[in-house]
């Protein structure tokens, strides 16, 4: 952690506050690195080796080093690569368009010399749509990552669907799973333009995936083998339907997988990538246990806390580090300190490239820290007391829910949208949480939260007094 730039900080923020009776605390710290010039850094991956050693790949098909200050370029004629994971100093596996490849350095001179494919089943044509998105890798040893589907204007067979896969490009669409030995097996279809997969501390596979057809708004969706993840396309390459293209919408719709959380466009983003978990344990703040998820359109940086209801995934996507980034958020990795370290890039989405990192001060900051369902409504619990006045008036809490459609077209808007006033509004005794009882609860849809009138215990605001709840199941 840099402390003198830390305390430099609080000190503008206490003068602040002085001057305009407001307090700025400031929570994290956003740096960003200098890169040379001659450096194009738009970031496709990113893995620390056991000396501290940060590895990033690029959609330059480049991979860098960076340590002390310093940029050192480990390989380069790779093809695009959207995925990387680090092994022992100077080993790394990096998904590529066409194929993953293990890469070591044999003769130790800091360089990959060494390039190894372990598979290169999936179909690719040179699509410019046809990405390949990684990496994570099971308890097991084996390896998971993402394909996207091809740009054909008319789709394939499910028309109007303006991206989608041909007969003899294989596996576009899915989640694909590679055993240690280097077999690919396909895990589960359905995924339109997945820039994110990530993998829960208790060893689940979870994916993101972009607005377009059928695909409503970017969401967070956890993926078990054999699920439809919502793109019909994908089914094309699944043996168990013969002719998935003539399938009725209801049929398809009742095996269709929702996602454990949506992120409404052009609110909570536009082009939803790396899904992170917060494993640091109180080093990054308050939000241990977290999804963080970036959006590359955008550059922002939302939180996500699920619950498991039913034996499935659902929960809360709330606004965390928003315009404060200045490029398009594509990777995430912590560091052993708690430090955030954030890819960007650029190129057909926002403009920016490059790497920052993202500290935490230890100043508490005013947020809603998360959002579980409950029988008859919602708990809502904060990072800070609540004054009991702004935060007991029904008033002060604006909820409706809504529907997103599932269609060909291009995306959707809410549709069905319905206010609703808490009956009974009760809080905690430490002031941290509040329950919100509701007239009735409909499942899926989602709930979306605006708290604007409530205040801390010390008169404080809440920094993003908004929220939005998929709601799949209900609680028994």
């Amino acid at each position: 952690m840099d402390t003198n730039r830390v305390f430099r900080t609080l000190a503008l923020s206490a003068v602040f506050t002085a001057l305009c009776g407001v307090t700025l605390a400031q929570s994290y710290v956003v740096e960003s690195i200098k890169v040379p010039e001659d450096i194009r850094l738009e970031v496709g991956g990113m893995g620390f080796w056991p000396d501290g050693t940060l590895a990033m790949c690029t959609r330059r098909g480049e991979v860098w080093k960076y340590k002390d200050g310093r940029f050192d370029r480990y390989a380069f004629g790779l093809h695009e690569p959207l995925g990387l994971l680090t092994g022992k100093q100077g080993e790394l596996w990096l998904m590529q368009r066409s194929e993953l490849t293990h890469v070591t350095d044999e003769d130790g001179d800091g360089e990959g010399d060494n390039f190894e494919t372990i598979n290169q089943d999936w179909g690719y044509t040179g699509n410019y749509h046809q990405y390949a998105f990684g990496l994570i890798r099971d308890k097991e040893g084996s390896f998971y990552g993402t394909t996207g589907l091809g740009f054909y204007q008319g789709g394939d067979r499910f028309k109007g669907t303006w991206l989608g896969t041909l007969d003899d490009i294989k596996y576009r669409g899915w989640v694909l799973k590679f055993t240690a030995d280097g077999k690919m097996i396909p895990f589960a279809p359905g995924l339109r333009a997945p820039n994110g997969i990530g993998l829960s501390p208790d060893g689940e596979i979870f994916t993101t995936d972009n607005q377009g057809s059928y695909i409503a708004c970017g969401w967070l969706m956890h993926v078990r083998q054999g699920d439809f993840l919502g793109h019909p396309s994908g089914l094309i390459d699944d043996p168990r339907f013969k002719e998935p293209w003539t399938m009725p919408r209801e049929e398809l719709l009742k095996i269709r997988k929702r996602p454990a959380a949506f992120l409404p466009h052009g609110v909570m983003g536009n082009s939803t990538s790396q899904p992170m978990w917060d494993t640091t344990e109180g080093k990054f703040g308050p939000f241990n246990g977290q999804v963080l998820v970036g959006d590359v359109q955008n550059g922002r940086l939302s939180r996500i806390c699920l619950e498991k209801i039913d034996g499935e995934y659902q929960g809360a996507a709330i606004p965390f580090i928003y315009d404060r980034f200045g490029g398009g958020v594509n990777r995430l990795i912590f560091d052993k300190d708690g430090v955030l370290w954030v890819g960007f890039t650029g190129r057909g989405w926002a403009a920016g490239e490059g790497l920052k990192k993202v500290t935490y001060t230890g100043v508490e900051p005013s947020e809603i820290l998360k959002i579980n369902l409950q029988k008859d409504g919602f708990r809502m619990t904060f990072t800070k007391p609540l004054d009991p006045k702004t935060a007991g008036d029904p008033d002060n809490y604006s909820i409706k829910h809504f529907e997103l459609a599932w269609q060909a077209a291009y995306g959707t808007s809410p549709s069905d949208t319905t206010n609703v006033k808490p009956t009974s509004v009760e809080i905690s005794k430490d002031g941290l949480s509040v329950d919100l009882k509701l007239p009735e609860l409909l499942k899926e849809k989602i709930y979306e939260f605006h708290i604007d009138g409530i205040r801390t215990e010390s008169g404080g605001r809440i920094e993003h007094p908004m929220a939005f709840y998929t709601l799949n199941r209900l609680a028994k």
